[in-house]
């Protein structure tokens, strides 16, 4: 298929890249000739077996009617050539922006301020209630689902063409609830900078929200500035969030355009402007701790109106979960939970033990990396805990900074059980090197998976790496992707590290 190439109104200009490993699926942005405007357009075999899902699909998502939607336009058959099979076309608007997950990658999974997350996910959650008007669900929400415009609108795409291509995230949900789940995931994600959604989703490998017992943590206990109305969306909406039996989730995608209104109206407050219930806490002071009070109320409000909608509205958007108690305790219970902890001093956090990680080696020659066994010198990495920066744990020396290709060597420290991680010092042997320092509460063998903590160029050989926000999870891993040159031998590259502490 050449780049010039036509078919019908259109001009096929240049295929899109995608993650995606599905050769039958081809994206191209495209051209549309009569109306002289890019779109994008699909092409998917006429004999493939999802063609006439997608082709339903792609005919009832061009009846939604919202700006927020990136619409389907077109929908038509193309023959059959010397050098291409019979193919289904789907036009659909094209915008040209970044996605959420291109945008948090970009700042290192750094969460986005309160309101401005709010107002993202509340322009998506209208869209999707908008389809839910003609019983459209996306039931695929995903970062990559949503383009920040070069003019910073909110843009949602593949309404349910990508679920009927590629299948829902959690196909154990109704359409409904997946799209809720989705929802308050993109919220959950947006704030903590780590993804805590059901389903197939973590293959694609965003960073993943940590757990216990099985559930997510409230986003509250990854970044201090999320408040409690938020987690209380968060336990609405998200299908792994920990809750109290007594929570109720949120039915539709209306429903969840009102928990969120409701929850950004008493943050805000009467006359409040969003920048003041929502700034960074490096002092608390009066204005802080009215700020407090007023989300402390909120909590509470919210979870009465929502007791009070069950009560008189019959089958209202609000349904309780599967497992809950009887209704009636609903007015009585709280929403949030999980128990506010008291912010002191900073404590060390002891380190119980400590392994190398090399995940892209190959000790075996089995033609396989090594991943999460990977390890480099295991024999002296206890010298890094033991107390005496005159012992260090040293890597073997490579001809290049990238580790000979595998690009670069860490260390996990295994803190015993889940922390909030504040900072990391480092005593480094010799030479100091480029760190990164991330949290996780489950060993990944890929170091981009792990929530980034924090990181620094090569420096002195004594460091502290700090982040604004606390990052919780068992493990820590300490990432040098660049190595230094060698001390005691200038023609290698290597890094040692003789000491750490862990605080939070």
């Amino acid at each position: 298929m050449s780049d010039a190439r036509r078919i019908a109104r259109y001009t096929l200009l240049d295929e899109v890249a995608s993650r995606r490993e599905d050769h039958d699926v081809v994206l191209w942005r495209g051209f549309d000739e009569v109306l002289a405007r890019d779109v994008s357009i699909r092409l998917l075999p006429q004999d493939d077996p999802r063609a006439s899902r997608a082709i339903a699909a792609a005919q009832a998502s061009a009846l939604v009617e919202d700006r927020r939607l990136l619409r389907v336009l077109d929908i038509f058959e193309v023959p059959a050539t010397s050098d291409s099979v019979a193919t289904i076309a789907i036009v659909s608007e094209w915008a040209t922006g970044v996605t959420l997950e291109e945008m948090m990658r970009a700042q290192s999974w750094e969460p986005l301020p309160l309101e401005r997350a709010m107002s993202i996910v509340d322009d998506v959650a209208r869209a999707i209630a908008a389809g839910a008007e003609t019983a459209v669900s996306h039931r695929r929400l995903r970062p990559s689902s949503v383009i920040v415009t070069d003019a910073h609108e909110v843009r949602v795409r593949g309404l349910g063409v990508d679920a009927a291509l590629w299948g829902q995230l959690d196909p154990t949900l109704s359409p409904e609830a997946a799209d809720i789940d989705g929802l308050g995931s993109l919220l959950y994600f947006l704030l903590a900078g780590v993804w805590p959604g059901s389903g197939s989703l973590p293959a694609v490998g965003l960073p993943r929200a940590p757990r216990a017992g099985g559930h997510v943590l409230p986003p509250s206990r990854i970044s201090a500035n999320v408040p409690s109305p938020v987690d209380d969306c968060i336990a609405r909406s998200v299908q792994d969030a920990e809750r109290a039996r007594s929570v109720l989730m949120v039915n539709n995608a209306p429903a969840f355009v009102s928990m969120l209104s409701l929850s950004r109206d008493y943050l805000t407050g009467p006359g409040e402007s969003a920048g003041i219930a929502f700034s960074g806490a490096d002092g608390v002071g009066t204005v802080g701790r009215v700020v407090a009070v007023i989300g402390g109320l909120a909590g509470v409000a919210i979870v009465a109106l929502l007791g009070w909608a069950l009560f008189t509205g019959g089958e209202g958007p609000w349904r309780p979960n599967p497992e809950a108690a009887i209704a009636a305790t609903i007015l009585t219970a709280t929403a949030t939970p999980i128990t506010e902890t008291q912010v002191g001093i900073e404590q060390v956090i002891p380190v119980t033990s400590v392994t190398s990680f090399d995940p892209y080696a190959d000790d075996n020659d089995n033609g396989k990396v090594d991943g999460r066994k990977g390890r480099e010198n295991e024999a002296d990495v206890a010298r890094v805990i033991d107390g005496d920066t005159a012992s260090a744990w040293t890597t073997s020396n490579y001809g290049t900074s990238d580790a000979d290709g595998k690009g670069g060597m860490g260390l996990i420290l295994d803190l015993g059980a889940a922390h909030s991680v504040n900072s990391v010092s480092i005593d480094f042997d010799g030479v100091g090197a480029e760190a990164e320092v991330r949290v996780s509460d489950k060993i990944y063998r890929d170091p981009g998976t792990w929530n980034l903590l924090a990181s620094a160029p090569a420096g002195g050989r004594s460091i502290e790496l700090r982040a604004p926000r606390a990052k919780v999870g068992r493990y820590v891993l300490l990432w040098f992707p660049v190595l230094p040159k060698s001390p005691t031998s200038p023609d290698s590259f290597s890094v040692g590290v003789s000491g750490v502490e862990v605080r939070g």
